[in-house]
């Protein structure tokens, strides 16, 4: 049984190699013996044929046909052959020679006169017992003008040539075969080898991946099905390493972001039972503690919506209803932050009925987010500017305000999980870093966009779109 690819591949290219070479080299062996047996019997046939004409003229002229001998002779000597000439009865007349003891008293066995009455003659063998050895023989009629045969003229060479012929034939193609082999086998395993060695590599990358270790990579060489697989490994790995490195950072900021208040809520409470906080304090340490627990449950609260919004368990239940009527309901519940900052409130004087089809509580959660934001950020007695606007079937919603703004190099994690900007970490003690995201996740799924906009020292601006109601998306 294989133990790898590799040998399988390498083998199974092997066992193909030298069956098709066996083939290659049995085909030629059949070819190369037709071949000469059927260029032995045109070449027999060629000169009994020319002997049986000359015969013939010899019969009409009256001469013997003894007198052929001397052109029999040098006839058979020419093509390496044996030659004799029967009568009709099968007695040899006239032969080249008495090799293979052939003697002019010998007759042809009537078989094969029987075979000659019907047309020309061809063998391969003994001529009935009259050779010892194989022999290509062939026989021709000899006929007069009125068709009457008077006799046949027999031509036979040994069958031993054909032996070392296919030997010279099967050395040549041996030794040929055996140099093509070599440089396929060689070529072949090097082919092997390089296909076998990046899946070699992805499988030990896939060890190290489920261990933990995404920091391997595979080498990726040319455009084939293989080099794609090993990008696609690499492309998964730098996911499931990026995908780890969020989690890591998850559960460090969740349990930074619980340990916190409960470290809060703990040390009062002790101190409060073991008399360490006097007892005309309690009411101010009590609303301490109810201030953590119920930052402690807005941030469960959260966690609990992010766990639907990672899970794809967030389901939109959309309705009609004027984003302009729900921004205004939403700026009145920070009335007493805004009066406290003495803000001053723009832009929402004019602003025009825009109607849209979205889920009104997760919508809200968005808008409230944006402008908690905007309040916690905005400088003593600065601007805050609200406008909704209607433009090419879509609503905007912009939420402006003056203030610290954001430096460049934060613009592009402002809507990460749990990313607080380094202003943000002195001036929001209580935030998570979940607000933006969240704003961010639920205009996506209303198949809409968000976009901000910020100098540093002067402003920061946030504005998203929807498609307005009936506005064909």
């Amino acid at each position: 049984m294989f133990k790898s690819i590799f040998t399988k591949y390498f083998s199974v290219l092997s066992i193909i190699i030298v069956v098709s070479f066996a083939a290659m080299g049995g085909m030629q062996l059949l070819l190369s013996t037709r071949y000469w047996v059927s260029e032995k019997q045109a070449l027999l046939k060629e000169n009994t044929s020319n002997l049986a004409k000359i015969t013939a003229s010899y019969v009409i002229r009256g001469d013997s046909v003894t007198s052929l001998y001397p052109y029999l002779s040098l006839m058979a000597e020419t093509i390496d052959s044996y030659i004799f000439i029967t009568g009709t009865d099968g007695r040899v007349l006239l032969c080249s020679d008495n090799a293979e003891g052939l003697l002019s008293n010998i007759t042809i066995p009537e078989t094969v006169m029987k075979k000659l009455s019907s047309g020309d003659y061809f063998e391969v063998g003994l001529l009935e017992g009259v050779y010892k050895k194989r022999q290509y023989t062939v026989g021709i009629p000899i006929a007069l003008q009125n068709g009457q045969v008077i006799g046949y003229v027999f031509a036979s060479t040994s069958a031993e040539g054909l032996s070392k012929y296919l030997m010279n034939n099967l050395q040549v193609f041996f030794l040929s075969a055996l140099g093509v082999m070599t440089l396929t086998f060689v070529a072949v395993y090097i082919m092997t080898f390089r296909m076998v060695r990046p899946l070699r590599q992805m499988a030990a990358a896939a060890r190290s991946f489920g261990v933990g270790d995404f920091s391997r990579r595979i080498s990726v060489h040319g455009k084939d099905e293989v080099a794609e697989l090993a990008s696609s490994l690499n492309n998964m790995a730098i996911s499931l390493s990026s995908v780890e490195g969020m989690r890591r950072s998850f559960i460090a900021n969740v349990s930074h972001e619980l340990k916190t208040p409960m470290t809060t809520i703990a040390g009062f409470i002790d101190g409060i039972l073991d008399g360490t906080i006097p007892a005309e304090k309690h009411d101010y340490y009590l609303r301490i503690v109810s201030h953590e627990v119920k930052r402690l449950s807005r941030l469960v609260k959260s966690m609990l919506d992010l766990s639907r919004i990672d899970n794809g368990e967030l389901r939109l239940k959309p309705v009609y209803y004027d984003l302009t009527e729900q921004v205004c309901n939403i700026l009145l519940s920070f009335e007493q932050r805004i009066e406290s900052k003495n803000i001053t409130v723009t832009g929402l004087e004019d602003c025009p009925r825009a109607d849209v089809l979205a889920d009104f509580d997760l919508l809200g959660q968005a808008v409230y987010n944006l402008l908690d934001n905007a309040v916690k950020f905005i400088d003593e007695g600065g601007t805050l500017t609200l406008r909704v606007t209607r433009k090419d079937k879509k609503v905007y919603f912009l939420v402006r305000n003056t203030g610290v703004g954001l430096p460049p190099h934060e613009m592009p994690h402002i809507f990460e999980k749990f990313y607080k900007s380094d202003k943000s970490r002195s001036l929001d003690k209580n935030g998570m870093g979940l607000g933006l995201y969240i704003v961010k996740t639920v205009i996506t799924l209303h198949h809409g966009e968000i976009s901000v906009r910020s100098v540093e020292g002067e402003f920061c601006e946030f504005e998203f779109w929807l498609p307005e109601a009936g506005g064909g998306h």
